[in-house]
């Protein structure tokens, strides 16, 4: 199983999330054996504390200027300039994500 976290040769930290195993069916077989591991991984050059980590994964995710739009038409619908549901249901998903992120990171250092 690859590292949660692991040291790259040229300096960075290679943080992984969602590792699960790869099986398939050889050719000629019946039975799916491990072929390898699938998961979403960032790279960072920071030390690889919470604060770092979480930066490093939603910037993969959603850039800076996403983000603000995000968060502007989630307050515009708030104090009623544009209502927009949608943009409700996206903060939420997003608020979503970063609450799940924290507990992944937390996790996930508490076993190094």
């Amino acid at each position: 199983m690859p590292a949660v976290l692991e040291k790259d040769n040229d300096g960075s930290v290679i943080y992984r999330v969602n590792i699960a195993e790869e099986k398939a069916i050889p050719e000629g077989e019946k039975e799916a054996r491990p072929i390898g591991w699938s998961c979403y991984e960032v790279r960072t050059f920071a030390k690889p504390t919470k604060a770092n980590l979480k930066r490093v994964f939603i910037r993969s995710v959603i850039d800076e200027t996403a983000e603000f739009d995000l968060v502007n038409s989630y307050n515009k619908h708030v104090i009623g300039i544009a209502p927009d549901e949608k943009a409700v249901a996206e903060y939420k998903e997003y608020l979503k994500l970063t609450e799940d992120l924290d507990n992944q990171i937390i996790s996930d250092l508490s076993h190094i």
